[in-house]
């Protein structure tokens, strides 16, 4: 029980970072606010040495809430459009580039 009081209270913070930051249709805040959101969970997931509890507030809870793919699609679903395909995959190259800033260690072949 406690695990989940963890997430949801991660989940609250993210989602009211989202409301307050990224207006309707917003289509630069959402995506600045995914950035920061793979930002963060990155950060607790590669590089820093969180508690149990800690990872699960910052991961699933505030990155999770705070983040979302469905904003993405429905730019895609409702413009569909070249400029929304390269929203698209603008958006997944930064957040892969992003991860590798943040763990540049991993080789990608072996």
């Amino acid at each position: 029980m406690k695990k989940l009081l963890v997430i949801a209270a991660g989940g609250v913070a993210g989602s009211l970072i989202r409301y307050f930051f990224v207006g309707r249709n917003d289509e630069i805040g959402i995506f600045l606010i995914n950035l920061l959101g793979v930002t963060v969970a990155g950060l607790f997931a590669l590089r820093l040495k969180p508690t149990e509890l800690s990872r699960l507030f910052w991961i699933p809870g505030f990155a999770g809430a705070m983040t979302t793919f469905s904003s993405v699609a429905v730019i895609h679903g409702q413009r569909s459009d070249f400029e929304a395909i390269i929203y698209f995959y603008v958006m997944v190259t930064m957040s892969l580039l992003i991860l590798w800033l943040i763990n540049p260690r991993r080789e990608l072949s072996k």
